[in-house]
């Protein structure tokens, strides 16, 4: 287990700290101009991990959250500084005002932290247990099966997920055989998820976290507070619900100018994606959580 934070050089600490948090919220702020996707991977994605890693860096909760609240605010500063520097067009739609990213990544650091923080809390409170750091062995096939899921989820946002009545833009003069005024943000075409959704594709990236987090728990050997997999089966039921809600029962992405838009393949294999999540953890919660006791009962 790494040192503590506060048992490190002063130099080390600023550089974990203060450097590193700035500098990759530097790096997302220049990718926020430049790729959409690349963008959300680096905010989201690794950057959730990250703020885990920061808090575990800390004895407890207390600590984990006082260093997400500063790693959170100097990331979410940067960004809105080097994209403000570089003045290109955002490829993600930014709260109105832009100072609402920083609310939100001061608040997903400070609970990144505080996870982190009570996590290695709990490994040292339990004291050096027999058997190798991770084992594997000790991951159900719902575990596998969530992971499955993520992937699939996560490959399907790379795919069609929409397309509009015509291929492309009709010439002019041209009397095509298909609804002209079918269009998506103005356009004609295949559209995969991060080119259709503004917020929720951002949403579903962070949904394929949430097998692997669970994952490394179980494999870590710790005591849960709550059944395994019931984190799990929640994120899994959220993602399938968003997929459903934006696209189907809410109606086609576009609203009331969605004319003649089609679901595609990629809308498809998402939802699968997440119902495999979803069934990872609702299977893990009824096979191989902890069995309850009778009221009453310690």
């Amino acid at each position: 287990m790494q040192p503590l934070l506060r048992t490190r050089p002063i130099g080390v600490q600023i550089l974990l700290a203060g450097l590193v948090p700035a500098a990759f919220g530097a790096l997302s702020g220049w990718l926020l101009g430049v790729n959409k996707v690349a963008y959300i991977v680096c905010a989201v994605g690794i950057a959730v991990i990250g703020g885990f890693i920061a808090g575990f860096d800390h004895d407890g909760g207390r600590e984990g959250a006082l260093r997400g609240f500063v790693g959170g605010a100097l990331f979410g500063g940067f960004i809105l500084i080097l994209h403000e520097a570089t003045g290109k067009a955002p490829k993600v739609k930014l709260p109105h005002p832009a100072i609402g990213l920083l609310v939100v990544t001061i608040l997903g650091g400070v609970i990144l932290g505080a996870m982190g923080g009570s996590t290695r809390h709990g490994i040292e409170k339990e004291g050096p247990r027999e058997g190798p750091l991770i084992d594997m062995k000790l991951l159900k096939w719902p575990e596998y099966l969530g992971f499955a899921g993520s992937a699939v989820l996560l490959g399907s946002l790379f795919l069609p997920w929409f397309s509009t009545s015509c291929g492309s833009k009709p010439l002019p003069g041209a009397h095509p055989n298909c609804n002209v005024n079918s269009t998506l943000h103005g356009s004609y075409g295949n559209f995969n998820a991060f080119q259709t959704y503004k917020i929720m594709d951002i949403l579903l990236v962070a949904a394929c976290i949430a097998p692997f987090v669970l994952a490394y728990i179980l494999a870590r050997g710790h005591q849960l507070t709550w059944a395994p997999g019931e984190v799990t089966m929640i994120v899994g039921m959220v993602a399938g619900a968003l997929i459903l809600l934006n696209g189907i029962i809410l109606g086609r992405p576009g609203g009331s100018d969605a004319v003649g838009i089609s679901i595609k393949p990629g809308y498809i294999v998402g939802l699968i994606g997440a119902n495999m999540i979803l069934a990872g953890g609702l299977i893990r919660q009824a096979r191989y959580g902890r069995a309850r006791k009778p009221p009453g009962v310690l």
